[in-house]
């Protein structure tokens, strides 16, 4: 069974293989303020999990 799934992934990731590249090379690109935009969620979310830490700790 385990080699079945194996297989199925394989072709699925040669399958979609293409159309990653062809988004990758025609997709939107990011600008400096979209990244900054992803930022701010990202470090929120770290936030959280450090008081989460922080508050089993103490």
């Amino acid at each position: 069974m385990k080699i079945a799934w194996a297989v199925v992934l394989g072709i699925l990731a040669f399958r979609l293989w293409p159309v990653a590249k062809h988004w990758l090379e025609h997709g939107p690109k990011g600008s400096a303020e979209d990244w900054r935009g992803l930022l701010l969620p990202i470090a929120a979310v770290v936030g959280f999990v450090l008081l989460l830490i922080w508050m089993v700790r103490g």
